[in-house]
């Protein structure tokens, strides 16, 4: 399963935009962002999985091309619910179905997304998905970078 190109998304996205069922917010339907969001979270879980099981997971975090590049020294998948993915109970059962390991990441992936999913309907203030499902390190630290020159006075 591949990524929907970036047009797609931009096209679906303002397509909700443009017909939320009328200005009445109770008319509103978060789900089909969802949808949207799901739609390209799900293989770029399994691209991360995959990345992670083998090992090839960056070592280097570059914020930009004027900066300098820092090591990684341990780069791991953390989900937005504040777990590390290798600690997670749900994705380590996961562990003892008999497939090919790309096969795994997918089943990994759409658990994963589906979980997210579904705490972040039962508990809407609890986390932030809005930075992706899950992050590397080196995500993480891009995501920090960019809060905290943000916050910077002039």
């Amino acid at each position: 399963m591949k990524r929907l190109d970036h047009e797609i998304q931009h096209k679906w996205h303002v397509l909700l935009n443009n017909s939320q069922f009328g200005a009445s917010s109770s008319d509103y339907q978060e789900w089909l962002y969802d949808a949207k969001t799901i739609a390209d979270e799900v293989p770029r879980l399994a691209m991360l999985f995959g990345l992670e099981r083998t090992g090839t997971l960056p070592k280097i975090h570059q914020q930009c091309s004027m900066s300098e590049p820092v090591p990684i020294i341990d780069n791991h998948l953390s989900c937005c619910i504040g777990r590390k993915c290798k600690e997670c109970p749900y994705l380590s059962m996961l562990d003892n179905i008999e497939c090919l390991p790309e096969q795994l990441d997918y089943i990994k992936a759409w658990t994963c997304a589906t979980h997210i999913l579904t705490e972040g309907a039962i508990h809407p203030t609890k986390f932030d998905d809005s930075e992706g499902y899950i992050l590397t390190v080196g995500d993480r630290r891009f995501w920090d970078n960019v809060y905290s020159s943000l916050s910077q006075e002039i």
